[in-house]
């Protein structure tokens, strides 16, 4: 998944190059290969291996919220920790916890809400130094990588759901999988679910590496796609997908890097490989996490590493919108925190619906829309709708 495991390429999802005009002007929205860099262990394979760290580091947790005993696989070189604290650093003086760990410190109130002040406290506070075993404590518990447990325990829980017993769904598909373990930790997948995972060449390269026990596991398939040249959709169905059985699609980590235009591009061609009642499940940023200045050192850091976030919903609103166009519908939709208290469910709520400025960071789970036709029949208790 996320700042996860995203190839590059995806940003032209499979489209062939073109003439400029009408039909081609689209062309110009992708970045070039100097704006943004793939592989395993650069540009937005750097950030994959980010959320590995963190997913390694759950289990030295008391309660872990997942178990990933395979994320230290890729962790050897130290990319994934050295990442992991540069951007708790860049997230130092904007984003920390209270005393409780459930939210951010009330001192941070203000500066988000009012922008001019995050603007203010920022300038002052750039470039002071940071303790390394502070550095060390808020790669993990800074609320970014708090959200990004909280995600994947979320997804975690809605797979398990999704291949349930008296579920139809017998296909997992992960788009841009980088170093997503799920189709080997998770029981739900090992009991007759046929699983691909689609990623650019280099990053499918370096997870078969590092995980040679996929040899002898013929119901996972790696799909490497040199995106811009080959259709990553024909290379899916190549391997085996069938889009006449119902499937369930994780898009992790993934849209944030694109544009509206590309990732309606992706949604609107998921869509058309779904049989009815399939369900789609990902992740989302508002604006904010693009625009506020108390986020400003973050975004930067994401830039150098040639891995810019370019894409944020305005609200969930509006990214309900966005998937319906695309012939889905949202069953669910809430923030990547735990809202344990009254007061943090009225405070997201208030962010969505109006301080959509303040960055919020969102899960969501979708089905495909069912037609005229399946919505004058009773869905069946077998239907993965029904458990999405």
């Amino acid at each position: 998944g996320d700042l996860t495991r995203l190839s590059l390429a995806f940003l032209a999802l499979g489209q062939r190059a073109r003439p400029l005009g009408r039909l081609g002007q689209r062309v110009r929205i992708f970045m070039s290969k100097e704006e943004r860099e793939w592989g395993a262990d650069c540009g937005v394979g750097a950030t994959a291996l980010w959320i590995a760290y963190i997913r390694d580091r759950e289990k030295s947790r008391e309660k872990p919220a997942f178990d990933d005993d395979y994320a230290t696989r890729f962790l050897r070189d130290g990319k994934g920790k050295e990442v992991a604290e540069v951007m708790a650093r860049a997230l130092f003086h904007s984003m920390f916890m209270n005393a409780s760990g459930d939210d951010m410190h009330a001192s941070l109130t203000l500066k988000y809400a009012l922008p001019m002040f995050g603007r203010w406290h920022m300038q002052r506070m750039r470039g002071e130094p940071v303790p390394q075993e502070l550095v060390e404590q808020a790669a993990l518990e800074n609320p970014l990588a708090k959200g990004v447990r909280i995600r994947t325990a979320y997804f975690d829980e809605r797979i398990r759901k999704a291949f349930a017993s008296g579920s139809t769904a017998r296909q997992f598909v992960t788009l841009a999988c980088g170093v997503d373990c799920r189709c080997l930790r998770l029981e739900c997948l090992q009991r007759g679910v046929a699983t691909w995972l689609v990623d650019q060449p280099a990053v499918i390269s370096s997870f078969r590496k590092c995980l040679p026990e996929l040899d002898e596991r013929p119901d996972i398939s790696t799909v490497a796609v040199k995106f811009g040249e080959e259709l990553w959709w024909e290379k899916l169905l190549a391997h085996g997908f069938d889009p006449s059985l119902p499937s369930v699609f994780l898009i992790e980590g993934l849209v944030m890097y694109l544009s509206k235009a590309e990732n309606e591009e992706i949604f609107r061609r998921v869509h058309s490989l779904m049989a009815p009642g399939s369900i789609l499940l990902g992740d989302y940023v508002n604006r904010g996490f693009l625009d506020h200045p108390m986020v400003e050192p973050f975004v930067d850091e994401l830039r150098k590493y040639n891995a810019p976030w370019t894409y944020g919903a305005r609200s969930s609103a509006t990214w309900g919108r966005t998937l319906s166009r695309c012939g889905f519908e949202v069953r669910e939709d809430r923030p990547s925190v735990e809202l344990k208290t009254c007061a943090m469910r009225i405070k997201f709520l208030l962010i969505d619906y109006i301080g959509t400025w303040v960055p919020s960071y969102r899960v969501y789970s979708a089905v495909k829309k069912r037609s005229s036709t399946e919505q004058e029949r009773p869905k069946g208790e077998g239907s993965p709708a029904a458990s999405a």
